[in-house]
């Protein structure tokens, strides 16, 4: 069991507060975040104090910490308070569900947040501040690397590998041995049954744009479609 230190006040913090304090043996003990974004002292009773001063109020011998934000960024805002938090000495703390399938205990890094009804096969490996929604397939040997998103009821077939900072839609199938490059995009429901560069947009049906995923993530982002 551990103390646990919440980034944010948002939507993110409130689902972390939730599932972790309904489904796991950890104390939250309070919340942080940036000091422009505060909005007053306490949420749900406990204590909010600036994320410039959190080590204080919050040691990092005593205390660790979850980050649940967003992909804002290609998930870039996410790592960016990741590190930030290690740079201060703390142990980020991560959550799975109890209520999934796994062929054998997963193993993951610091910061992950692994939601229900997942099926979860042989020889996985999540990295570090990994974000899983509810009801998705992981085939053995597939990989998921640092600070990926993987929305609901995507498919991983056997071996197949996400790079760092990628974002996989709602629905979307990557087929055996196939490799989505670090910060690539992959929309809703698209089948990926070739390897991804880095920092490409791959969407269904094939009218994946010529822009950056970054450039499509704005553009998508100021449509209020994201």
């Amino acid at each position: 069991m551990s103390r646990i230190v919440l980034f944010g006040i948002g939507r993110g913090a409130d689902v972390a507060y939730r599932f972790l304090t309904r489904d796991s043996p950890h104390e939250i003990a309070g919340f942080t975040v940036d000091s422009k974004y505060m909005q007053g002292d306490t949420l749900r009773g406990l204590p909010v104090c600036a994320f410039e001063e959190v080590e204080r109020r919050f040691p990092p011998e005593d205390f660790r910490m979850m980050i649940l934000l967003g992909y804002q960024n290609m998930n870039g805002l996410r790592a960016e308070k990741f590190a930030a938090a290690k740079a201060k000495g703390y142990t980020l703390e991560s959550y799975v569900c109890s209520n999934i399938f796994q062929a054998e205990p997963i193993r993951t890094g610091e910061n992950c947040f692994i939601l229900d009804n997942q099926s979860i096969s042989l020889d996985t490996e999540f990295g570090d501040n990994v974000v899983m929604w509810s009801s998705n397939h992981i085939g053995d040997l597939a990989k998921v690397g640092d600070h990926a998103w993987i929305s609901s009821h995507v498919t991983l077939a056997a071996s197949a590998e996400i790079g760092e900072r990628a974002f996989l839609g709602i629905g979307a199938t990557v087929t055996n041995a196939v490799s989505v490059g670090a910060r690539a995009f992959v929309g809703a429901h698209a089948l990926v049954a070739a390897d991804v560069a880095p920092d490409r947009v791959h969407l269904f049906p094939d009218q994946s744009p010529d822009m950056t995923s970054q450039q499509f993530m704005r553009i998508m982002t100021a449509k209020g479609k994201l």
